[in-house]
């Protein structure tokens, strides 16, 4: 099914004043810091994303969460430097402004899986690009002694190394 939102920025900042203020009846005890969000978020219209994307999704199946709301919440999380998609879903179950903040209901939010399938759609590239190609070889540990009391025994480079500096003495 394809992600649908006739009202667009309007039904998000009405969803949004309506689970407010159910859950924070007295909104004037939260820091200036959280209104600071609650206004960038109140004005940040992404409505427009839900057509642009509406191609990246199939007609068939449940009816998928709103791109506008995913890319929201994604950007909330990057302002409040949540890195981790795990945590964030956490707090997202956790923190009923969090949830409201990003378009969601508060018990009904996505999980890890959801954000990934929407990172795949947006990103729109057959690599994933979530970790480099190129690994790097790891560095094999010098054998230690055989017995209690060996030395451990000189790899052929530091031994070139000191013929190197004892031919220099010469």
């Amino acid at each position: 099914m394809l992600p649908s939102n006739p009202d667009g920025h309007a039904a998000y900042q009405d969803t949004f004043v309506s689970q407010f203020l159910k859950f924070y009846p007295n909104p004037f005890v939260l820091p200036k810091s959280t209104w600071d969000y609650i206004v960038q978020f109140w004005f940040l219209d992404l409505s427009k994303t839900d057509s642009v994307m509406q191609e990246c999704y199939s007609v068939f199946g449940p009816g998928p969460r709103l791109p506008s709301c995913m890319l929201r919440s994604y950007l909330l999380a990057l302002k409040l430097k949540v890195t981790s998609i795990t945590v964030w879903c956490r707090m997202l179950k956790e923190t009923p402004l969090y949830a409201i903040l990003s378009g969601f209901s508060f018990g009904d939010t996505p999980g890890v899986g959801t954000f990934y399938d929407f990172f795949s759609r947006i990103w729109q590239d057959d690599s994933n690009n979530l970790s480099p190609k190129d690994r790097f070889p790891k560095m094999k540990k010098t054998p230690k002694g055989k017995k209690k009391g060996d030395k451990t025994p000189c790899g052929s480079s530091g031994a070139v190394l000191i013929s190197t500096i004892m031919d220099l003495n010469k």
